[in-house]
């Protein structure tokens, strides 16, 4: 069973950290295309235990028509599509920190920055997140 700083700090030996606070990361995926696809990862509390949230933005609400957003999640095979408080999309994905294993953590990542950066694309054709 890891703990968030011992995440964190796998984390810091396999990828180039954006930024780092205590309870969240951020590490940016750069593509041959010279695109770039930022994923924060966060720790919280739910059910009486620590749970692990990769979250990387897609784009503005207003770049996405809701129902396309709800049939994008009926085709995702990790994660979900979310609208936060800021009124942008984001992919998230959410899994318990007691069970994290190496490709548990691995796996979403390469998978969310992706998904994401496709559908930044396909909705604004812009590299904004």
């Amino acid at each position: 069973m890891p703990s968030w700083y011992e995440l964190r700090e796998h984390a810091r030996t396999q990828y180039e950290l954006d930024r780092t606070e205590d309870d969240w990361f951020s590490l940016l995926w750069t593509y041959e295309s010279g695109r770039t696809q930022q994923i924060v990862v966060t720790r919280y509390e739910s059910f009486d235990q620590e749970w692990v949230e990769f979250r990387s933005f897609v784009c503005k609400e207003a770049d996405m028509n809701p129902r396309v957003a709800l049939r994008r999640n009926a085709d995702l095979g990790l994660g979900a599509l979310a609208l936060d408080e800021d009124g942008d999309y984001a992919l998230i994905h959410r899994a318990p920190l007691a069970t994290m294993d190496q490709d548990e953590f691995a796996l979403p990542l390469r998978a969310l920055a992706t998904i994401a950066d496709q559908m930044e694309i396909q909705q604004t054709a812009r590299d904004e997140f």
